[in-house]
């Protein structure tokens, strides 16, 4: 009887198991794809993150730079530009430029973004920025 016992709370576990994973799926999209927001940065300092988000844009004196924030835990530099999508050799100079004065603290990435808000280059600390 508790073998009996022991199997039937199993299946029980089990199928409450897969019901709790298969409520957590994200519905499927018509094309497939899985739509994934755009954010517009805003020109900001994170609370205690310094003025590093200044230094980059003031470093970077490029009219396509909308804008830098400071994203995470005052980790990632994100410069919001006025690029189109394709412009990847132009957001890979800024990101490379921004690198030069950015790596200070515990920032340890940047990320350029073009108007769209796609990703067109990033890099991390000692390394070159990549498309």
């Amino acid at each position: 009887m508790t073998t009996r016992k022991s199997a039937t709370l199993l299946v029980a576990l089990i199928l409450s198991t897969g019901a709790v994973l298969s409520g957590c799926a994200e519905e499927a999209k018509p094309d497939g794809a899985t739509a994934i927001p755009a954010a517009k940065p805003t020109e900001e300092a994170a609370d205690g993150c310094g003025d590093a988000p200044a230094k980059v844009k003031k470093h970077l004196n490029d009219s396509a730079v909308e804008s830098v924030i400071i994203e995470g835990q005052c980790t990632s530099i994100v410069v919001a530009t006025k690029l189109a999508d394709e412009d990847v050799a132009t957001a890979r100079k800024l990101c490379d430029t921004a690198g030069e004065v950015a790596y200070t603290g515990d920032i340890n990435s940047v990320s350029v973004l073009s108007a769209s808000g796609e990703e067109l280059s990033n890099g991390i600390t000692g390394m070159k920025c990549l498309p």
